[in-house]
C-alpha cells in the first residue's frame, strides 16, 4: 500500500509541476505579442472588440461620423464619432487608426478611438 502511495504522489508531482512549466510558458507568450490587427486583412478575419492599429489612407466620406478607410488588403468602414478632426479633411491622406472592430457576422466595422494624421 505505501508503494502505491508513492507511486501515486510522484505521478500528481510530475503532472502538477508540468502544468505549472506549460501555464507559465504560456503565459509569457501572451505578454509579449501585441494582440492588434495591424490591416483591413486582419481586423476582417479577427473576431468582435479586437483591438485595431491600422495605417492607411481615407477613400471616402461616407457622412459626418463615418469614412471608408484602405491600405494595401482592402478596405473598411470606420466610425469615428468622437474624433477631433474633422473627415473631410482627412480624405487621401495618410492616417493612423487606433480602435476596436464592432459589427456582426455579415459586415466589419472598427469604432475608432482616435484618428491620427501622418506626416
Amino acid at each position: 500500500m505505501k508503494r502505491f502511495t508513492f507511486a501515486l504522489m510522484l505521478v500528481f508531482t510530475v503532472f502538477a509541476a508540468t502544468a505549472f512549466a506549460a501555464a507559465n510558458t504560456f503565459a509569457g507568450s501572451f505578454q509579449s505579442q501585441d494582440m492588434r490587427a495591424h490591416t483591413v486583412a486582419a481586423a476582417n478575419a479577427s473576431g468582435m472588440d479586437t483591438g485595431v492599429a491600422l495605417h492607411g489612407h481615407i477613400v471616402k466620406v461616407i457622412n459626418n461620423d463615418s469614412v471608408l478607410f484602405s491600405d494595401n488588403t482592402g478596405e473598411l468602414l470606420v466610425h469615428i464619432e468622437n474624433a477631433e478632426t474633422n473627415p473631410a479633411a482627412l480624405t487621401h491622406a495618410d492616417v493612423d487608426i487606433n480602435g476596436k472592430i464592432v459589427g456582426d457576422l455579415m459586415y466589419t466595422e472598427v469604432q475608432a478611438d482616435s484618428v491620427t494624421l501622418d506626416k
